[in-house]
């Protein structure tokens, strides 16, 4: 039995775009292996539906406007996904290495640790001043 996991790797609020003129708010989450949209349950009542789109399917990825309001464009073989957030640069970064690298394979360089211990013992990314769990100052 082989077991399947999924890191998130990016999560955050976003505007996804059915149309012109249509749009539905939700969470974007983008994993190891996919990128989805999680439509709000407001806009699900009205019969909006989640979106699911695999990593290896993607074709393009497009990047427009400034910091707030970036549009990200996602195009697959059969569909152009738009979504608008405020950390687009940050998913648009992401997508992009995922291209580069689609299966996480290292290219020969050893992958270094982005981690460090807290006084408290807890293991905090590197990118954090202070530790999420106790408060203290990294």
């Amino acid at each position: 039995m082989q077991m399947c996991t999924e890191t998130t790797v990016f999560m955050q609020k976003a505007i996804y775009f059915v149309s012109r003129i249509i749009a539905a708010r939700g969470i974007i989450e983008l994993t190891d292996r996919f990128l989805r949209f999680q439509v709000s349950p407001l806009d699900a009542s009205f019969g909006m539906k989640d979106i699911t789109v695999d990593l290896c399917s993607i074709s393009d990825l497009v990047i427009e406007g400034g910091d707030l309001k970036t549009k990200v464009i996602v195009c697959t073989p059969d569909r152009r996904h738009e979504f608008v957030l405020a950390g687009g640069q940050d998913l648009y970064d992401h997508l992009r290495a995922s291209q580069k690298d689609p299966l996480g394979a290292t290219t020969g360089t050893p992958a270094r640790d982005t981690t460090r211990a807290c006084d408290c013992g807890r293991r905090i990314d590197t990118l954090y001043a202070y530790c999420p769990w106790c408060g203290r100052r990294v």
